[in-house]
């Protein structure tokens, strides 16, 4: 990978944090802009938005031949130095589930949630300029537009919630079972994001040591 891993073990599940490849923003950037906006039957077509959470204007499903090579390579580069971080094991098997494209406007949010596989995680193409302002006029700033990642309740040194306010290239990745929701912003502009779902070594996944059927 280009840039660095990082990792974020507030609580139970590791989250990672990296960089998304200006050829992978790019190239889904592009794909969105040239194929999907303004052409509504591919939208229709691509569209994956009846299996997602989400209450947003679009859920596009990445077709095949956009996800083969810098997309695909991406994430699994960042998987495989996730896993060896959070198991010191290196992994054998990475099927691709979906990947996908949330475009999200104004009011819209996704509501707490978690996803199918092994493996998730999630990053930002594009945002607004901003998120709107607070109803309370005094208050510095807002969480408007900003994900959650939640496990469990808070307690002494474990606070249960982590936020993180969006930045383009900006990309978090996870394990499939870690709740989290995205807020609702105010204010023109589009905030895009990739969303994947991975299947790894079911022997590295399943820490209980059951028998795989």
């Amino acid at each position: 990978m280009n840039s660095t891993l990082k990792i974020i073990q507030p609580f139970g599940p590791v989250i990672g944090s990296t960089q998304i490849t200006d050829k992978v923003i790019n190239k889904v950037n592009s794909f969105v802009d040239k194929e999907i906006i303004g052409n509504s039957d591919k939208a229709k077509t691509l569209d994956h938005g009846h299996k997602l959470a989400g209450e947003v204007s679009q859920e596009i499903r990445l077709p095949k031949e956009t996800i083969e090579g810098d997309v695909f390579n991406f994430l699994y580069s960042l998987t495989g130095a996730y896993i060896k971080y959070a198991t010191n094991k290196e992994i054998s098997k990475f099927q691709i589930i979906d990947v996908w494209v949330v475009r999200q406007f104004r009011n819209e949010y996704n509501p707490p949630h978690f996803h199918s596989g092994h493996i998730s995680g999630v990053g930002y193409l594009m945002l607004p300029e901003g998120f709107g302002e607070s109803i309370q006029k005094t208050k510095k700033s807002t969480s408007h537009g900003e994900i959650n990642f939640i496990h469990g309740t808070k307690q002494f040194l474990s606070k249960g919630q982590v936020v993180r306010k969006p930045k383009i290239g900006d990309f978090y990745i996870f394990p499939n079972y870690l709740y989290h929701s995205v807020n609702p912003f105010y204010q023109d502009g589009e905030r895009r994001s990739l969303s994947f779902n991975a299947i790894i070594d079911q022997k590295i996944y399943d820490v209980y040591g059951h028998i795989e059927q």
